[in-house]
């Protein structure tokens, strides 16, 4: 086969217009197909990566829209196997005059250091936010793209809750690339008090409870205890590992999962019709060509291989300028500035890598039936087409 390589890309460059738009399809398709998985893979290996930090969601039986008393806080913290535990209570106000909501969440500026290990706070700032009922400590990716520093102020107008925060940075957090710098923390105490003045029936509701366990080994019979502690309550919760909130949160979506496999599955039949299309034209074309070179010696196996190199090559490159180019734009485009929320997305060599190959084979199959014919192709049947 690797002899033939030179034929195979010049039957490749012979139809450059129809090559280059195949390639072309196959690139753009794969891309959003690499987009799309690169959002599964992303938020998966940032799951893996929180594992070691023992972290555990509480929240109300009936979903997020139910109450989780701040009461509930304190007891939890009790409970034997437990570290640290933080409210984070979901405020969604909106910053001047922008449309898209960031994540802004009401938390224990005492514990939400602790409960949050990975997200890294300089010491001196954490003091000063902690330090400050109106103290705000916001992700490094959201601060870069807001222009805030330490002292900005930060406005946040409620449109949820029907109360306004007015907030003051006193640190940014930052750390790895599988966490989340696009949230702002802000003090529970400071909107519950807001709340209370205002008479709203919202006060007291922590949103959901964080919390760290001493060890991987404590959390199923942290699970139980939780929920059994409040099941006779007027706010029964349940308690999920931040696996199954993510997949619980993607749920209230619709099934994301699904809907990204399927529309794949009709992406790749797609392709494979188009690149089947292409090489059956390439067959019509060559048919006198193919005749040729079964007359002088080549074989149906020399013939199947030349048709099919020719398929995997148009694949491949279709792939290659999709998938890695996929790669490098994530890589040196910033789009947590045109997708507030989406700072922490890219996509991993895995997925891009799996793309190329994904191209590859969509080539190999569209080009067997194309690659047998001409194979099976008589000489004299050939001879006798004039193209």
């Amino acid at each position: 086969m690797i002899k033939f390589l030179p034929l195979v890309v010049r039957n490749v460059a012979r139809n450059k217009i129809r090559s280059l738009f195949t390639c072309l399809s196959i690139a753009v398709s794969l891309f959003l197909v690499v987009m799309l998985y690169s959002f599964l893979t992303v938020q998966d290996e940032m799951t893996v990566a929180s594992r070691v930090y023992n972290r555990l969601i509480v929240m109300n039986v009936q979903g997020l829209a139910g109450n989780v008393p701040i009461a509930y806080v304190d007891r939890i913290r009790k409970l034997d196997g437990v570290r640290s535990a933080t409210s984070f209570s979901w405020f969604g106000g909106k910053y001047r005059d922008e449309k898209i909501v960031f994540g802004q969440f009401g938390v224990d500026p005492q514990s939400v250091a602790d409960v949050y290990e990975d997200y890294v706070v300089p010491p001196d700032q954490l003091q000063a936010f902690q330090a400050d009922r109106t103290g705000c400590v916001v992700g490094a990716l959201l601060a870069k793209n807001k222009g805030w520093s330490i002292g900005d102020k930060v406005p946040l107008k409620g449109d949820i809750y029907p109360v306004n925060l007015e907030l003051t940075v006193r640190g940014i957090y930052d750390g790895s690339s599988s966490i989340d710098r696009e949230m702002l923390w802000f003090h529970f105490d400071y909107l519950d008090e807001s709340l209370k003045a205002a008479r709203s029936t919202m006060a007291g509701n922590a949103g959901i409870v964080v919390l760290r366990a001493k060890s991987a080994e404590a959390m199923n019979r942290l699970t139980e205890d939780i929920e059994l502690a409040f099941a006779s309550s007027d706010a029964p919760v349940k308690a999920l590992t931040e696996k199954q909130f993510q997949a619980e949160f993607m749920s209230y979506m619709g099934d994301v999962r699904a809907f990204i496999r399927y529309t794949s599955i009709a992406i790749v039949i797609a392709l494979l019709c188009v690149a089947a299309n292409t090489m059956a034209m390439a067959l019509r074309e060559r048919t006198r060509e193919i005749a040729l070179f079964k007359a002088i010696g080549f074989s149906q196996a020399n013939v199947l291989s030349l048709f099919l190199g020719e398929a995997v090559v148009i694949g491949a490159l279709g792939g290659v300028v999709g998938c890695l180019g996929a790669k490098l734009l994530f890589a040196t485009v910033d789009f947590s500035k045109m997708l507030p929320g989406l700072g922490w997305l890219y996509v991993p060599w895995s997925t891009a890598l799996a793309g190329v190959a994904l191209a590859a084979s969509i080539g190999l199959v569209s080009g067997v039936v194309p690659a047998w014919r001409a194979a099976h192709l008589s000489v004299l049947e050939g001879l006798r087409k004039v193209v």
